[in-house]
């Protein structure tokens, strides 16, 4: 027992036998060994110098990349949007190339030229009427009617008919070429011998506030028409006032320029022609053209528009 307990005794680190070390000795031995260390790695394992190394050069790389992006903003805002450069024009593929195996000349072939033509006999003569920019106004003498001419136009007295006494008027441009005649006033009956029927066409119209027998035969509100009689060989047209149909069923020799008018006028005209005649005319005012065409064309001469606009000025004050 003695044995056993003086190892227990030996064990007890409170014991009375435990040896206790003197802290202060310790301290010192500590604090007075060198200082050995010793940086054993594996080879696959960097050092912390090259760790450091690397943070550096990432850090770098970092800081580079940055700057590029800030400069890049800044350029944007300051230069705005950059302009693309434009691609280069497509080749048009609309030209084949030529299939000859010869080799082409050196020099440039000269392109075609082009040799201005002369325009057509109808349209050189419109041109050379310029448009009305002055236009007077006529009225006859007891103040029934009047109307809108351009001013180079003269308005002279036709000869008319003793036993018709009536207003009579031509109203000629500056070379005294007829142009359109009216007639108001009182008149003898119309008539005319007619040929085998052709086709016509209405080529304008226009409806006009002036006064008319509503009760006479076929007829219909006054108007100013330009219509072409489609002949072999040539169309005739003629243009002025009316208050009846060319023809029925888009046939028809002849047609009036003429309004059936009040009592005091029981006939009134102002036209380029009175009557008009498939075969034939009774004025030489009347237009021949070599097809509908160019009875349209006129339309658009100076000639025509300035005609239209004196025959739609007509005013009538009937019963004064």
């Amino acid at each position: 027992m003695d044995a056993i307990k003086y190892l227990i005794a030996g064990a007890d680190p409170v014991g009375q036998h435990a040896d206790v070390p003197d802290p202060a000795r310790v301290l010192q031995g500590i604090l007075s060994r060198p200082e050995v260390f010793e940086d054993r790695v594996p080879i696959d394992v960097p050092t912390l110098k090259e760790r450091r190394g690397r943070r550096a050069k990432v850090a770098g790389v970092m800081a580079v990349a940055a700057a590029a992006v800030t400069t890049g903003v800044l350029l944007a805002i300051n230069l705005g949007p950059l302009a693309t450069v434009p691609s280069p024009a497509a080749t048009s593929t609309a030209e084949a190339l030529p299939t000859s195996t010869a080799s082409r000349p050196s020099t440039p072939t000269p392109g075609p030229s082009v040799t201005p033509q002369p325009e057509p006999a109808a349209s050189t003569a419109a041109s050379s009427i310029p448009p009305a920019d002055d236009w007077l106004t006529y009225t006859s003498a007891d103040g029934k009617v009047s109307f809108d001419h351009p001013q180079e136009w003269k308005v002279v007295p036709s000869p008319g008919s003793p036993e018709y006494p009536a207003l009579a008027l031509d109203v000629q441009d500056r070379e005294g070429k007829n142009i359109a005649s009216l007639h108001f006033g009182a008149s003898g009956g119309i008539g005319g011998a007619c040929n085998a029927p052709v086709p016509y066409e209405v080529l304008d119209s226009l409806e006009l506030p002036l006064p008319y027998n509503a009760a006479a035969s076929d007829v219909i509100a006054p108007r100013f028409a330009y219509r072409a009689l489609i002949e072999p060989g040539r169309v005739t047209a003629s243009y002025g006032i009316t208050s009846s149909a060319a023809g029925k069923n888009g046939r028809t020799c002849m047609f009036y320029n003429v309004v059936s008018g009040p009592a005091e006028s029981t006939l009134y005209s102002f036209a380029d022609n009175f009557q008009v005649s498939a075969g034939g005319s009774r004025s030489t005012n009347t237009k021949i053209f070599s097809s509908l065409d160019e009875a349209r064309a006129y339309m658009l001469s100076p000639e025509y528009i300035n005609a239209k606009r004196m025959i739609t000025s007509l005013q009538i004050r009937s019963g004064q």
